[in-house]
C-alpha cells in the first residue's frame, strides 16, 4: 500500500509539474506577441524587453504559473533521479501543443502532431523505467567548472538563424542549471517535516547554497533567450526544439551526478530527440 501512494504521489507530482510548465508557457507567449521588433543588434533592446516583462499582465501570470512550477520541481527533483525527472516533465510537449492550438490558435501542423505521438511514446518507455534515487554523501564533490559547462554550441552563433541561436543558448544555459540544481537541492537532502521551522531552514539552504545560486543564474539566462524568441516563433515550435536540453542534461547526470542512466530510459530520450527532429 505504500508503495502505491508513494507511486500516487509522484505522479500528482510531475503531472502538476507538466501542466504548470504548459500553463506558464502558454502565457508567456500570448504576452510576447505584444512585444514586436526584437533586435538583437541593439544594446538597448534588453532594457525594454524588461521593462514589457513587468508591465504585461499576461507575462506577469504566465510567470507566477512558473514560479510554482519550479517549485514542483525542486521538490521532484530532491526525490528522485534528474535522468528521470526530465523525461517526464518531456511530456508537456503533447500538452503544449493541444493549448498553443486551442488556446493561441496557433497552426499545428500533422507533422507536429505525428511528432508529439513519438515524444510520447518516449516518455512511456521512460515512465515504465524504475526510478532510483542515487545516493550522495556528505563528503561528495563534484568537478564542476567552467570548462565542464556545455558551451560549444557558441561558435556555431555565426552560421545559424537567430531563432536556432536563441535556441541554443536557451537550452545549453537550461541544461547547466538543470545539472546544478540537482546537485545542490541532492546535497540539501528532502524536507523531513513539513513545519514551519523545517521549511524556513530549507528555504535558507536554498536561497544560500552557491550550486543552486548558480543554477538558478543559469536559467535565468535560458528563460531571457526563451522569451526573446517566442515574441517572433511559435510557442508549439520553439517549446519542443528545446528538447535539446535533455540530452545536455542527460550527460550531465550521468558524468557529473553519476546518475546509472538504464537502457530503457535511453531509448526514451532516443524517441523524444527523433520527435523533436521532425518537428516542423
Amino acid at each position: 500500500m505504500s508503495n502505491h501512494h508513494s507511486t500516487v504521489k509522484t505522479f500528482l507530482l510531475l503531472a502538476s509539474l507538466s501542466i504548470t510548465q504548459v500553463l506558464g508557457d502558454i502565457l508567456l507567449s500570448r504576452g510576447m506577441k505584444d512585444f514586436v521588433g526584437f533586435d538583437f543588434s541593439s544594446p538597448t533592446i534588453i532594457f525594454y524587453l524588461i521593462a514589457h516583462i513587468l508591465t504585461n499582465y499576461w507575462i506577469l501570470m504566465g510567470l507566477g504559473i512558473l514560479v510554482i512550477s519550479l517549485s514542483l520541481y525542486l521538490s521532484a527533483i530532491s526525490k528522485l533521479d534528474l535522468s528521470y525527472v526530465l523525461p517526464i516533465h518531456a511530456s508537456s510537449y503533447v500538452l503544449n501543443g493541444l493549448f498553443a492550438w486551442a488556446i493561441l490558435g496557433e497552426d499545428v501542423t500533422g507533422m507536429r502532431w505525428l511528432s508529439t505521438l513519438i515524444i510520447s511514446c518516449g516518455v512511456l518507455f521512460v515512465g515504465l523505467s524504475d526510478s532510483q534515487t542515487s545516493q550522495f554523501s556528505e563528503d561528495y564533490h563534484s568537478n564542476i567548472k567552467s570548462r565542464n559547462l556545455p558551451l560549444f554550441f557558441l561558435p556555431f552563433s555565426l552560421a545559424v538563424s537567430k531563432t536556432w541561436l536563441a535556441i541554443m543558448i536557451s537550452s545549453v544555459s537550461d541544461a547547466s542549471g538543470d545539472v546544478l540544481l540537482a546537485l545542490g537541492m541532492k546535497k540539501i537532502g528532502e524536507l523531513k517535516k513539513i513545519t514551519f521551522l523545517e521549511v524556513t531552514k530549507m528555504v535558507i539552504k536554498v536561497i544560500t547554497n552557491p550550486i543552486i545560486i548558480s543554477g538558478i543564474a543559469c536559467q535565468g539566462i535560458a528563460f531571457f533567450s526563451f522569451i526573446s524568441v517566442l515574441s517572433w516563433a511559435d510557442i508549439s515550435f520553439v517549446r519542443p526544439a528545446t528538447a535539446l536540453t535533455y540530452i545536455i542534461s542527460m550527460l550531465g547526470a550521468r558524468f557529473l551526478l553519476k546518475e546509472d542512466i538504464r537502457e530503457q530510459k535511453l531509448w526514451g530520450i532516443v524517441l523524444i530527440g527523433l520527435g523533436v527532429f521532425i518537428h516542423r
